[in-house]
């Protein structure tokens, strides 16, 4: 009975944080080619997964009230970062 406790805290130890970084990396994978790529992938990912990033459509002036939402919130973006990844998201992930 005690290995099998052991053994299940374990997996839970080990499986449980390998599932929830899949998940995180999974998002970054789905960003498609473009300048601005790696920055977003970066500086957006610092805070939170890409899940709803990846699924947004926006205009460029929504992408653009998101992005400094997130650096008003905290996100440590410099603007010239900031413009970088509004037009990567603008051409990425387009309303329509």
């Amino acid at each position: 009975m005690h290995r099998w406790l052991f053994l299940m805290a374990f997996l839970i130890g080990f499986i449980l944080p390998v599932a929830v970084s899949w998940s995180d990396n999974h998002w970054k994978t789905l960003l498609p080619e473009g300048e601005g790529k790696q920055v977003t992938g970066e500086l957006c990912g610092t805070c939170h997964n890409l899940q709803k990033t990846v699924v947004s459509r926006k205009t460029d002036k929504e992408w653009e009230r998101t992005v400094y939402d997130m650096i008003r919130r905290g996100a440590q973006i410099f603007p010239d970062e900031a413009e970088q990844i509004i037009k990567y998201l603008a051409k990425s992930f387009p309303a329509g």
